[in-house]
């Protein structure tokens, strides 16, 4: 079949071979895959290499076609000729490419606007966005999260699937803007059923354990406070009470919460 592909500045017009698809592991459509042979003299093949490798999937910028964007799921070459330059001959394997940034993210009945998103396949599909609110929408949220964090959610990407995905909460950082204003950069994991379960935490339980100290000299801390201003002097009942309030226990969910803030949310990506 005839095919249109936008190649070192030309749109280039070559032949190619319908490849049978593939199932989208994001989606669940059908992708087109096709492969084609394309001939440059060999003083571009340097700069055709750089175009191609950065097209190569999952994450590389697409090729842009005849209604189709594609990234290159196969390439080899060989050099034929003997004249200078000689002819390099490019054997290329490509696969539709899909829009994988969703305009907004829903959570059950809970409708989010993004300003960033990227998801990706490890084993499982993973979500990352952005999204930022003030209003009582932003609340529900927080006690989604606080309340029903182990819980798994129907999950509708608008812009890339309208098919809902059960998915569960997995890395919820949030930052307060100058606004007062919460912006949170969430991760969703649809790994409901797995058999073999989630992965080990890196540095846990250590991490845990650190984050219960914290929180219980904060506590400890409050509590001397308080004493200290209400008595002017320690009493026994006084250092039992920071005593008491210093031992570590098991966090709370709303406690836990507090260790997700960050100061400056675009570090940690989308």
């Amino acid at each position: 079949m005839n095919f249109s592909l936008n190649l070192l500045g030309a749109v280039r017009q070559v032949q190619a071979e319908e490849l049978p698809s593939v199932t989208s592991a994001h989606t669940g459509q059908q992708l087109r895959r096709v492969s084609l042979e394309l001939r440059v003299s060999g003083d571009r093949h340097d700069e055709l290499e750089v175009e191609i490798g950065g097209a190569v999937e999952p994450d590389g910028h697409p090729l842009e076609g005849e209604g189709t964007r594609w990234l290159v799921s196969g390439h080899r070459y060989s050099y034929t000729g003997s004249g200078d330059p000689q002819t390099c001959t490019h054997q290329l394997e490509l696969q539709e490419a899909e829009t994988l940034h969703a305009t907004a993210v829903e959570i059950g009945d809970l409708f989010l606007d993004v300003t960033a998103c990227k998801e990706w396949i490890d084993g499982v599909l993973v979500l990352s966005f952005v999204t930022e609110s003030a209003t009582e929408a932003d609340q529900r949220l927080e006690e989604l999260i606080v309340e029903r964090g182990e819980e798994y959610f129907d999950v509708v990407r608008r812009g890339v699937s309208d098919t809902p995905v059960r998915m569960c909460f997995g890395r919820c950082l949030w930052q307060e803007t100058d606004s007062g204003a919460r912006r949170r950069n969430l991760v969703l994991v649809a790994d409901e059923g797995k058999e073999e379960g989630r992965p080990p935490l890196f540095n846990e339980p250590q991490l845990c354990r650190t984050t219960e100290a914290v929180v219980a000299s904060t506590q400890a801390l409050k509590v001397l406070v308080e004493e200290l201003q209400t008595q002017g002097v320690l009493s026994e009942e006084a250092a039992d009470g920071v005593r008491g309030a210093a031992a570590p226990h098991q966090l709370t969910t709303r406690q836990s919460r507090q260790f997700s803030r960050t100061y400056d949310l675009d570090r940690y990506g989308v």
